[in-house]
């Protein structure tokens, strides 16, 4: 079974129910939906499609609303793109005034206020590189260093400069009251810089689990700060590779891997694992190993973006993503524990839960869960037995689909623990995953049918006299 979760983003070349019941099949368990392109009638009918594919299969796929947040870009020009040439030198000007060969207007009021000289200014994802000559009344002067094509409305940064940019835009806003009426299961805050970007973020999303997308130089520094106020982390290596020098990448990478596991966190791993698959059958022998390096690393999800939103191979680089992370995931031969704390008891008793299986050489971890808390901290201990999580909530159905190593399962409410834990061996044995005779653990609450009330392990064999209502004592 692969472990590690495969997130893709939706886009006009998924834009059909086939499709996405194939990329499902293919091994999809969490459809982003990109709020910087598209009306919210086109993510209507990609989060129905997705619905009825995970349907189809009978499986969940959660679904992840990315906002666009508070990105600076550039205007638009008069004449279309223009060519930045090395040496020339350019009045960046603040407003919605039309741009020309010598004028690139930028949506940031404060651009003399907050620019100083001698600061870089990235153009079109950090391929074009500006350096400020002069601070002037109505715009900057700034000399190119690294040329390019620029077109409208391309992102630009300011990696050594601290804007004022609200945490939340309106359009955010309005995209998020869409969102909570669209029944998302998580939602990416792009571009926050602290702890409150993100509560400011959770605030307006009534509720569902936050990913802070790690793409800014602000926001690594804070890191920690922001893993305290969200449900997960995602390193967004476009912005980021852009923010920080380039060679800084992978091990900026593992840093934020470690320490948002750490955090009993999700962690995601995102843009151009595959890229050379929006255009190609296969993907290049180093983009295989980024992948698999991601998955050693301790990544719950790995991502796609304009691979399958916009490639011509969108179901087969989800195939070629899901064998990859199989067969990385045969180097990782032992439990890991990336948790810093135990002093809960769900967070005992799901570590007692994963050395009991180890040392007993069990293959399954069966644990009930209300909120998917439990399942998680089981998750973060990287056991070699499969988690099979039972939920009565479908929202909590869904968000562990995105959970490294969880198989999430939907099961009635029981009045008792006893009830919960026989329900659970009929399934396990059902289903085909557990043999009469096999040796199991399970792991639950008392009382029954509560969040944070993981308080119990039981060791149990399937089939046992008495079955699994019996408790030892």
């Amino acid at each position: 079974m692969r472990r590690t979760k495969i997130v893709a983003t939706m886009g006009p070349a998924v834009a059909s129910q086939q499709v996405i019941i194939d990329l499902v099949g293919a091994g999809l368990d969490v459809a982003r939906l990109n709020f910087s392109h598209g009306k919210h009638d086109t993510h209507t009918q990609m989060a129905d499609w997705v619905r009825k594919a995970a349907d189809h299969h009978g499986r969940p796929v959660a679904i992840l609303q990315d906002i666009q947040g508070p990105k600076v870009r550039v205007g638009v020009f008069a004449d279309g793109p223009i060519e930045m040439v090395v040496g020339a030198r350019v009045r960046l000007v603040p407003g919605t005034q039309l741009g020309s060969d010598g004028v690139v207007p930028i949506d940031y009021e404060y651009l003399m206020e907050d620019v100083g000289v001698g600061e870089d200014v990235l153009l079109a994802d950090g391929l074009i590189r500006l350096v400020v000559e002069e601070v002037g009344v109505d715009s900057l002067l700034a000399r190119v260093t690294t040329g390019g094509h620029l077109s409208d409305h391309k992102g630009v940064a300011f990696p050594a400069t601290s804007l004022k940019v609200p945490s939340v835009t309106p359009k955010d806003e309005a995209d998020l009251e869409f969102g909570r009426s669209l029944g998302v299961d998580y939602v990416a805050a792009s571009f926050v810089r602290s702890g409150d970007d993100v509560a400011q973020v959770a605030k307006l999303a009534g509720g569902v689990p936050v990913i802070a997308k790690i793409e800014l130089a602000k926001a690594y520094e804070n890191l920690d700060d922001i893993l305290s106020e969200a449900f997960g982390a995602m390193v967004a290596r476009g912005d980021l590779g852009v923010q920080l020098p380039l060679q800084t990448l992978p091990r900026v990478q593992l840093d934020i891997l470690n320490r948002t596991n750490a955090a009993g966190r999700l962690s995601i791993t995102a843009t151009e694992m595959l890229e050379s698959m929006t255009n190609s059958p296969r993907p290049t022998r180093a983009e295989v190993t980024d992948v698999a390096n991601a998955v050693m690393s301790g990544t719950d999800s790995v991502m796609l973006s304009g691979e399958t939103a916009v490639g011509k191979y969108p179901v087969e680089t989800i195939e070629y993503m899901a064998r990859i992370c199989v067969e990385a995931e045969k180097a990782v031969t032992e439990s890991v524990d990336f948790l810093e704390s135990h002093r809960t008891f769900a967070s005992a008793t799901a570590k007692a839960a994963v050395e009991a299986a180890e040392n007993l050489d069990l293959k399954v971890i069966a644990a009930f869960t209300e909120s998917g808390s439990t399942a998680r901290l089981l998750s973060k201990y990287r056991p070699a037995a499969d988690i099979v999580a039972f939920t009565a909530e479908p929202s909590t159905y869904r968000r562990m689909a995105a959970y490294w190593g969880v198989q999430p399962q939907m099961a009635e409410r029981r009045d008792s623990t006893d009830l919960m834990l026989a329900s659970a061996e009929k399934h396990l044995e059902k289903s085909g995953m557990c043999e009469v005779g096999q040796g199991v653990v399970m792991v639950a609450g008392t009382p029954p049918n509560q969040q944070a009330s993981t308080n119990l392990m039981k060791l149990h064999r399937i089939g046992e006299r008495g079955g699994a209502s019996k408790r030892r004592r």
